[in-house]
């Protein structure tokens, strides 16, 4: 497998919510290579910078052309610097490397403390903002730079224009807060182009880490080959999304959290694939349809952390009874694909988050029998349902499910036996889909 390279030049952040962590995190996620080079440690959390300590620029240097020589980048992120002999270590060992440099200009973090020194202010300026393909200050940071007020949309493409003749051949300034609820990132491109892109804004004002994601996410789309202007739609997506699936580890500020749709999309896959995995035992096993009810089946498997409906997958059209065989109704698996099984898992996961799957079968004297002697079991009675919860569209299942597990809190199987105009059922539950075919077996096997 050949993967493009990206090297971040950046400081630590002992909380890694932002620095070379949380780019490390963005090129994984975003199937680059991640190489770095620290410039500086620094001890901090979601609440504060409490010191740093100084890399001497011999070992940046050194860190720097061990990556260069081994392993070259396709496209260089440059955080963190601190200081001016930082800033002219760098400027002398990668003028002769010829790769789109992105620079995101460090100057405090979120939580408080000075990242880049007063007195490398100026050596910032005139001399590593020339050596940047992109720059990607924020709004405050572009006010320093530019040296002047940003209260307008003229006045972001103003601050741009003064920060390219620095000598940036591109400029992102990002979070433009113009109107009540959205956010405005502006690029002004190498041809004087300019582009804007708008979000709806989030209920938290500051975030740990956001524009290092950025930049880190920008920087891997142009190690990927991306044009400016599709790196920049392409890293306002994917910070969108971190955003929005943001964490509260700290007491402090809100984390981005970059890896989050790495997370959803492997947990959906592994959802996906063992519920096919289930589906296929179902339809080759020796008269299973023997226990489908009148109103059919389905099986469902929730994501981990479920809170609603889509995110519990099922069969799309349920699983129906063929003579004695059991037959999906199509070959779609997809969530919110069953509203019955899911909203008794919704139930369920509030007792015990290790069971995530469930299935629905036919219930009778025959099989209460069966359940009562191999399983741990308990029932709710739909005729003792609260009237506020009959009026609830949906919510009869839930209710009775976290009855019955108030019984039992262990149990394998929820029965009831039905009201009027409702079938009697049994659910099956398990950590996982084969699981709760295995035991539907078990059941089949003695009835």
């Amino acid at each position: 497998m050949l993967l493009k390279v990206a090297l971040s030049i950046a400081g630590s952040d002992s909380g890694a919510g932002a620095g070379i962590q949380a780019d490390l995190k963005t090129f994984t996620n975003l199937g680059v290579y991640g190489c770095t080079a620290v410039t500086a440690v620094t001890a901090q959390n979601t609440q504060e910078v409490s010191s740093i300590f100084e890399v001497s620029p011999e070992s940046i240097a050194k860190q720097i052309t061990s990556v260069i020589l081994d392993m070259p980048p396709n496209a260089i992120k440059i955080g963190m610097v601190y200081n001016k002999p930082n800033i002219q270590t760098l400027i002398r060992v990668l003028k002769r490397c010829d790769v789109q440099v992105v620079l995101d200009p460090i100057l405090s973090a979120g939580s408080g403390g000075k990242l880049l020194l007063p007195e490398a202010f100026e050596s910032f300026k005139t001399e590593l903002i020339p050596l940047s393909t992109l720059i990607t200050p924020n709004r405050r940071e572009a006010e320093k730079i530019a040296g002047l007020d940003i209260i307008s949309r003229s006045d972001v493409v103003a601050a741009a224009r003064k920060i390219k003749k620095l000598g940036a051949k591109n400029v992102i300034i990002k979070g433009n807060h113009f109107e009540r609820k959205q956010v405005t990132d502006v690029l002004l491109n190498s041809e004087g182009k300019v582009i804007e892109i708008s979000n709806s804004k989030l209920n938290s004002v500051e975030m740990h880490g956001s524009g290092c994601n950025f930049s880190a996410a920008i920087t891997a789309f142009l190690a990927k080959d991306f044009p400016i202007i599709d790196a920049f739609r392409l890293a306002n997506i994917y910070v969108q999304d971190s955003l929005q699936n943001a964490l509260k580890i700290g007491k402090g500020l809100l984390v981005s959290n970059p890896a989050a749709s790495m997370y959803d999309y492997a947990s959906r896959y592994i959802v996906l694939k063992e519920l096919h995995r289930a589906i296929e035992i179902i339809e080759t096993s020796d008269n299973f349809g023997i226990l489908i009810p009148e109103t059919q089946s389905n099986i469902g498997f929730a994501l981990p952390d479920a809170r609603e409906l889509n995110h519990i997958a099922a069969v799309k059209g349920r699983i129906i009874k063929i003579g004695y065989a059991a037959r999906s109704a199509s070959s779609i698996v997809e969530f919110g694909a069953s509203k019955h099984v899911g909203s008794a898992l919704l139930a369920y996961v509030t007792v015990n988050r290790l069971v995530r799957s469930a299935m629905n079968i036919k219930y009778d004297e025959k099989i209460r029998k069966i359940i009562t002697a191999a399983f741990k079991v308990s029932k709710y009675d739909r005729r003792k349902e609260p009237r506020h919860i009959l009026r609830q569209e949906g919510m009869s299942i839930f209710w009775g499910i976290k009855y019955a597990l108030a019984k039992n809190p262990e149990a394998d199987i929820i029965y009831h036996e039905g009201s009027l105009g409702k079938e009697p059922m049994c659910i099956v539950f398990a950590n996982n889909p084969t699981e709760v075919v295995n035991k539907t077996r078990t059941i089949l096997k003695e009835y």
